[in-house]
Formats: C-alpha cells, structure tokens, sequence
C-alpha cells in the first residue's frame, strides 16, 4: 500500500510539475502582420535614417543558395525587402509600373508575411537612384539570427533570395 501511494504521490507531483512548466512554442503557418515577434524578433515597419536596408548593405552572398548573410548590432532596424529600380530608363515603364508587375512572396523562418499590410518604401539608393522595397522590418534587443525568404518575379526575372540576419550583442 506505502508502493501505491508513492507511486501516486509522484504522479501527482509530476502532473502538477508539468502544468507549471513554460510551454514549447509550436510552429505556426499564420501570416506575420505589423507589430508580430517570432521569439525575440520584433516584425515591423520604419523609415527614416535610423532603418539600414539589406538591399544597400555588402554582406557576404552565396550565390549557389542565393543567400545573403549580415550581422548588426542587436537594437538595429533592418529592412530586409528585395528592392525594385528602374535601370533601364529607355524601357519607357516607371517604378510605378514596375513595382506592379512584380508578384513577391516573402516567408520569415518559414512563415508567410502579409506584404499588402507592411506596405512599401521608397529611398534614394548612390548606385541606382530610387530603389522601392516592401517595408518589412526586423528588429531585436537580443542577439539571434533570423532568416527572410522572397520569391516571386521581379521586372520579369525569377526571384529567389535569402537574407540572413544576425544580431551581435553591443
């Protein structure tokens, strides 16, 4: 009898132990909207001086993966949408027209993003003028690595890119 009621002592204690205990994140295919954190990644919009945009940044680039790889300082906003310019003056389209022909996808460690409510950006690039971009915006106050995905067609070429980003404490 002394068996049974330890052995029930500790399931009980077991269960009760369980219930406490933080529970493990599942992974979710819900779409990632303005404001969303995945972990300690806050997923955002921002402009200004104070956002640095993977598109003007010369991080290391697999091109057999098509990846991109950067590291910022934890705190720093990073836009990591794929840019649209218009390099070819005498095509007679506008970035207006550019911008929507082009169909893009983008997934953030696997989950899609809602690009209609992020919205897009425009700014002044030194090599090709105006660049547009969707305003997808990650920031951490920890360090971490994140990974961003876009596919889709661009001025009629097949997009499929990567940007890594990871955070290093200060």
């Amino acid at each position: 009898m002394k068996t049974l009621c330890s052995l029930a002592l500790i399931a009980l204690s077991a269960l009760v132990l369980s219930a406490c205990a933080k529970a493990t994140p599942q992974p979710s295919n819900e779409v990632i909207k303005p404001g969303d954190r995945l972990g300690d990644f806050l997923i955002t919009t921002g402009d200004g001086e104070d956002v640095i945009y993977v598109t003007k940044l010369k991080c290391p680039f697999d091109s057999s993966s098509n990846t991109e790889s950067c590291e910022q300082p934890v705190g720093t906003k990073v836009n990591v949408g794929v840019g649209v310019y218009d390099d070819h003056p005498s095509s007679g389209k506008t970035l207006d027209e550019l911008w929507l022909e082009q169909t893009h996808e983008m997934t953030i460690e696997g989950r899609p993003v809602d690009l209609q409510a992020f919205g897009s950006i425009d700014f002044s690039h030194p090599a090709v003028g105006t660049v547009r971009v969707w305003n997808v915006v990650i920031v951490s106050d920890k360090p971490g690595r994140i990974a961003a995905h876009s596919s889709g067609v661009w001025a009629g070429d097949s997009l499929d890119y990567t940007a890594i980003v990871t955070f290093t404490g200060r």
